[in-house]
């Protein structure tokens, strides 16, 4: 009897690891806000499943708008300005992130770095913007508008999102930075009115855009 006793004494330790493990939560929901190097400001829930415990799979919704309007976006002329109607001239728009995520703990489960390469997706990648005429040295009114759609936008980016992430309870507190060939300005490059493209009036295309992150996570 008393040998019985003792071999569940010893497997109750690798019991309780099973049943903990078999507790562990698996599903993760974030939000995290940052800003890119184009000046542009980013919103993004986003739902991981990590079917192991340091590797998962992540999908995103990311917001992006302009933070300032740009001046330069008018477009000149000798005499007169074609310029975009004030509320489309913010850049902004929604892009899908699918991913992999990769956990590399640093002390124990509480804090961690996560690694997640993938792509961004924008399903809406030409804008279609409105222009108003306005005579520069009569200052006179708009009187006439012209609408043009951009043709060639990027659909396909590839990006990189690193954090580290401290864990209390259920709840995640994260800092990060992101590496991507995202363009914020793909959208409205190559529209052209009247021989003046309107790329030459935004900044300048960047081989790698950066962005800094700060969030919150919640796992269930």
């Amino acid at each position: 009897m008393g040998k019985w006793v003792f071999v569940l004494a010893c497997l109750l330790p690798f019991a309780g690891g099973a049943q903990q493990e078999s507790k562990r939560l698996k599903h993760e929901f974030q939000l995290s806000a940052g800003l890119n190097s184009y000046f542009a400001f980013e919103i993004e829930p986003s739902y991981s499943y990590m079917f192991h415990k340091n590797i998962g799979v992540v999908g995103a919704l990311r917001g992006f708008g302009e933070l300032v309007d740009d001046l330069r976006y008018d477009l000149r002329g000798p005499e007169y300005q074609w310029r975009v109607i004030d509320n489309r001239k913010k850049v902004g728009g929604l892009i899908f992130r699918p991913a992999i995520r990769f956990r590399f703990p640093i002390v124990g489960d509480w804090v961690s770095i996560a690694a997640e390469p993938g792509v961004l997706l924008n399903l809406i990648p030409d804008e279609r913007l409105e222009f108003g005429y306005v005579n520069t040295e009569k200052f006179e009114f708009i009187t006439k508008y012209q609408t043009i759609k951009n043709k060639g936008g990027q659909v396909l980016f590839y990006e990189m999102k690193t954090y580290i992430s401290a864990v209390i309870d259920n709840w995640s507190i994260l800092a990060g930075y992101n590496l991507s060939t995202f363009d914020t300005y793909s959208g409205r490059r190559n529209i052209i009115i009247e021989g003046d493209a309107l790329n030459t009036h935004l900044p300048g295309k960047t081989k790698f855009s950066h962005a800094g992150f700060v969030g919150v996570g919640y796992f269930f």
